[in-house]
């Protein structure tokens, strides 16, 4: 009987429930957006400055070759090494170089001649083991490809052009680019840089006749602030998500409450006709009930819709789960109860006189 009444009630009175209803839909919209947006930004942020690390160095200032880097990477406590340089804009395309043990750190296939990785994102209609052709300098060269992988950096993605990854070996036989000014060398999580770099950099040397002018040209600490800066930027996003989880509840919470109090009256007609006060405090308890779940599952559709859409926009994909969509939902139908209990009860306290009259 309640439900029908606070039904027939929500039904009744549109022009005073339209706000309490549109204050869930746009409380829980923009949690939604402001949840998964960051959460997609924190990851992509943790994904491509843990990627950069912690324990890295650059040397640099004299010519290095592929010679070195394979050197480098034999030694156990390296992770990986690369050449920043080692990238080529040719026409609309980038050609980056790999080595193999980078390839193997970020969990791709190694790479033979003429393979390739590409971005899955950007050659939708490739799969692995497809033939990609490219025109090289007026020339068509033909690629299998080998692996994909999906780019999120984005600051990747602002930049025009088709990316392609390739094998250092390869990207050397296709630029006829032998020689670099630096290397990054990645060392094991375990491991002290610092122990090492005057002995690379010594071995280097040695290579080289003993005629050399390497040197450090990135300490660790210049990756170590990387991830001072990861804390902090992932501290800022968790404040973002509260203050917008606070703000959205604050809104449902007073439009809420406030649609009750301004309909005392009511309470005090449906006392006068003879409803319990328990009976009373149950209809407006599920007429606030319901605008809650009908708000929050369309502020869901909305949220959730809208995450995309500001997602594409600014290129960071909003990542959603169950417990937020769950926790959105339980938030709002617990506001719902309480604004349906807490004023109701305290009007309902009144004489019926006193409530009619509206004092």
């Amino acid at each position: 009987m309640e439900f029908w009444l606070a039904l027939k009630m929500i039904l009744g009175n549109k022009k005073k429930v339209i706000f309490p209803l549109l204050a869930v839909i746009s409380g829980i919209t923009a949690l939604i957006i402001t949840l998964s947006i960051s959460r997609g930004g924190e990851m992509i942020i943790n994904n491509n400055l843990s990627s950069i690390g912690e324990n890295r160095i650059m040397i640099g200032g004299d010519s290095l070759s592929k010679r070195d880097m394979d050197m480098i990477e034999n030694y156990p406590f390296v992770e990986y090494a690369m050449f920043p340089r080692a990238r080529v804009k040719l026409e609309d395309t980038y050609f980056i170089a790999y080595s193999r043990k980078a390839l193997k750190t970020l969990g791709l296939n190694n790479l033979r001649n003429n393979e390739i990785i590409i971005d899955k994102k950007q050659y939708k209609d490739k799969n692995i083991g497809d033939v990609l052709s490219i025109s090289l300098n007026g020339n068509e060269r033909r690629f299998i490809v080998r692996d994909m992988y999906e780019e999120k950096n984005p600051f990747e993605l602002m930049k025009e052009g088709y990316r392609i990854i390739v094998s250092q070996d390869e990207f050397e036989e296709l630029f006829n680019m032998y020689n670099y000014d630096s290397m990054i060398i990645s060392f094991d999580e375990n491991e002290n840089p610092e122990d090492y770099v005057q002995g690379l950099i010594n071995k280097l040397s040695l290579n080289k006749g003993g005629y050399s002018n390497l040197r450090l040209l990135e300490t660790p600490e210049v990756y170590k602030k990387i991830v001072k800066i990861k804390k902090m930027v992932n501290r800022t996003l968790g404040i973002i998500a509260f203050v917008s989880l606070a703000l959205g509840a604050f809104g449902i919470l007073n439009l809420i409450g406030n649609n009750i109090k301004a309909r005392s009256k009511h309470i005090g007609i449906l006392r006068a006709m003879g409803m319990e006060k328990n009976n009373v405090v149950k209809t407006f308890i599920l007429e606030a009930v319901i605008i809650s779940l009908v708000g929050s599952f369309i502020g869901i559709f909305l949220g959730v819709t809208g995450s995309f859409l500001i997602g594409k926009l600014i290129n960071i994909y909003p990542v959603f789960n169950v417990f937020q969509i769950l926790f959105s939902l339980l938030l709002s139908l617990g506001i719902g109860i309480l604004m349906g209990v807490y004023p109701t009860k305290r009007i309902n306290s009144e004489s019926i006189i006193k409530i009619l009259k509206g004092d």
